[in-house]
């Protein structure tokens, strides 16, 4: 059990889910240094550069079907994205280039050769993340993501 911040006289976090806590350490032991983003306010999860909320080419496939923003294939995935991977720096990598990318992807969902073949992608990643196969579900949408981009190159 981690000691109480006030018996290991280590950094206390300000702010965020482990406030009160103290900084975890590195390798070496020494204690983490403070983030570079602390104090400074965070994007909304529902804001994004084109005016559309959360999974951008989801949400296209999703609009093509006269689905809801908050249908439950906009939910999972989200749900996915702020849970597994902004867990992990590897994920907040991906949803990075994501979200710098797909805006310029979203032509081609509309397109009618790629819409019915996205909506397949997207629900084949929906079923893998409801089957708890995560590493599949990442697998199967970057797939789909890389092959929309090589298309725009």
């Amino acid at each position: 059990m981690a000691k109480s911040p006030k018996y290991t006289k280590g950094p206390v976090v300000k702010s965020g889910p482990t406030k009160g806590q103290n900084r975890s350490r590195n390798s070496d032991g020494k204690w983490r240094a403070k983030r570079s983003d602390s104090g400074k306010s965070r994007p909304s999860k529902e804001s994004s550069g084109n005016g559309r909320k959360g999974c951008f080419l989801t949400t296209a496939a999703c609009e093509l079907r006269g689905l809801p923003d908050n249908c439950s294939e906009l939910t999972i995935l989200r749900r996915f994205r702020d849970d597994v991977l902004l867990a992990s720096l590897g994920g907040r990598n991906l949803v990075e280039e994501y979200y710098s990318e797909a805006p310029r992807l979203i032509p081609l969902v509309v397109d009618s050769e790629e819409r019915e073949r996205v909506w397949n992608e997207i629900q084949a990643t929906i079923e893998h993340i409801e089957n708890s196969r995560n590493a599949e579900a990442i697998a199967t949408y970057r797939a789909m993501f890389e092959r929309l981009q090589s298309k725009v190159r």
